[in-house]
């Protein structure tokens, strides 16, 4: 499953519909930020070309400016490289390499909104044109940031999406309008090439729409469900969505999949979602599955899992809530979240061994969370509006131990994001950005600006954010 700078999960309890994301995506426009070197382009086309080098000897690292911000807790006080530019542009995280992309003259793409304050999900950046444009992509170390390889595409659009087995890709995209001939209507079509972190080719698709691949798989709307169709060849999947007007759904933006009370990843490590009773006009407990994606066989259902304490029962003995999300599926077990009862705040999240079905572990937890990359250490967070906020607690994902919680009557820190292995904390408040010790709740740092709240390369822990200066990476401390 693939990490992010800390996986912010937004639960829907019945009976709404989640008809919203997890977090908002971060949309990068094609505002410009000038680069050091330039790249010739090739011919802008109709559909994504590419061609890539490497250097047969070892890419130097960069030369750029010196880091002059504040001290950022968690990561090395100096920067380990850096790139020349102004203004804002952000790197795509693909797993131990950082990929930008740049005009033919040198330009890079940019982000028109300098905030790091939304936090970045599964696809990190996009650009819609109306003409297809010709791009280099440069895959640099994120250590060193030496350039691997570049590559030079014809694109509308990119995304960061998954391959198999959850390892960092991305999508490049293209479209192309055959126009009206005053009879016929006008024509649309779309390609898209999928790459590995490496720049080397994965796979192909037409009529691509943003946000259809995940795993390798082309995700796509069939009825009131989903299909999966496996990119480079094998055998589809369909998630299970049965009951009355049932209509199971995808959200690209986080790679979540929703019946109407129940959430689950589409597709997390070898397993894809199902959902039966995906409705309110049916009198049976809604359940939420993990299917084989090798096999199809059904491996753990809600409906057969021991109802972990804490969760309230109605009559029948069913979740008197309904509301059960899948959050993480990791080395065996996955990690499920029941909300404690009808319009509760509170939720009891449980492991489970998918092996043998057991509930191995649970503990009250909250309907807001931020999980650290590594997945050690999770936060209580804010809604997107939450007036009665009144702040967070910390405790250990393997077991629930409660490392911290806010008292009444605190400075309210709303988590932002963990250093990768979850050892700082940090948020905002009311008077801006802070850093705090994960463990000991002790401040770090605080008056932090905005855009000295560093993202995190999850293969590495490198933190990186852009200033005025340029583009700066850091190594963990």
């Amino acid at each position: 499953m693939l990490s992010t700078n800390g996986t912010r999960l937004r639960t829907f309890g019945a009976p709404t519909r989640a008809t919203t994301g997890l977090t908002l995506s971060v949309v990068l426009s094609l505002a410009l930020l000038s680069g050091c070197g330039g790249a010739d382009a090739d011919t802008a086309g109709k559909a994504p070309k590419a061609s890539g080098s490497a250097d047969a000897t070892p890419a130097a690292a960069p030369s750029g400016p010196a880091y002059t911000g504040p001290a950022l807790p968690g990561f090395a006080p100096k920067a380990a490289w850096s790139l020349p530019g102004e203004g804002h542009f952000r790197a795509l995280d693909l797993g131990g390499t950082l990929l930008f992309a740049k005009r033919a003259n040198g330009e890079y793409l940019s982000d028109n909104d300098p905030s790091t304050l939304v936090e970045p999900t599964r696809a990190l950046f996009t650009y819609d044109t109306d003409e297809p444009e010709p791009l280099t992509l440069e895959f640099r170390d994120a250590k060193t940031g030496a350039v691997n390889k570049t590559l030079k595409v014809t694109a509308g659009s990119i995304e960061r999406t998954t391959w198999h087995g959850g390892t960092p890709a991305i999508v490049v995209a293209t479209a192309s309008t055959t126009e009206s001939d005053g009879l016929t209507e006008a024509k649309t079509s779309s390609t898209a090439v999928v790459y590995d972190a490496e720049g080397t080719k994965l796979g192909q698709v037409s009529g691509y729409e943003e946000g259809q691949i995940l795993d390798g798989y082309r995700v796509e709307t069939v009825d009131n469900t989903l299909r999966l169709t496996p990119v480079d060849g094998g055998t589809a999947r369909t998630v299970t969505c049965t009951g009355t007007a049932a209509d199971c759904t995808y959200r690209p933006e986080q790679g979540m999949a929703d019946g109407f009370a129940t959430h689950a990843p589409l597709i997390a490590d070898t397993y894809y979602a199902g959902f039966e009773n995906a409705t309110n006009y049916e009198s049976d407990p809604e359940l939420v599955s993990l299917n084989d994606l090798a096999t199809g066989k059904k491996v753990w259902s809600s409906g057969d899992a021991q109802v972990p304490p804490g969760v309230a029962l109605d009559d029948e003995g069913a979740p008197a809530s309904g509301a059960v999300r899948v959050l993480r599926v990791t080395d065996g077990k996955a990690l499920v979240g029941w909300q404690s009862d009808i319009a509760s705040g509170t939720w009891i999240d449980a492991w489970y061994d998918l092996a043998s079905g057991k509930l191995t572990a649970s503990y009250k937890a909250s309907e807001e969370v931020l999980f650290s990359p590594d997945g050690s250490v999770a936060a209580k967070d804010a809604e997107e509006v939450d007036v009665n906020y009144s702040g967070t607690a910390l405790w250990q994902v393997a077991d629930g131990k409660r490392l911290w919680t806010q008292a009444e009557g605190e400075t309210a820190l709303d988590p932002l994001r963990f250093t990768r292995d979850g050892a700082v904390l940090y948020g905002l408040t009311d008077d801006g950005a802070l850093a705090v010790d994960a463990r000991t709740r002790e401040v770090l740092a605080k008056d932090l600006p905005e855009e000295s709240v560093p993202l995190v390369e999850t293969a590495t822990g490198y933190g990186y954010l852009s200033t005025g200066d340029g583009f700066f990476a850091f190594a963990p401390a």
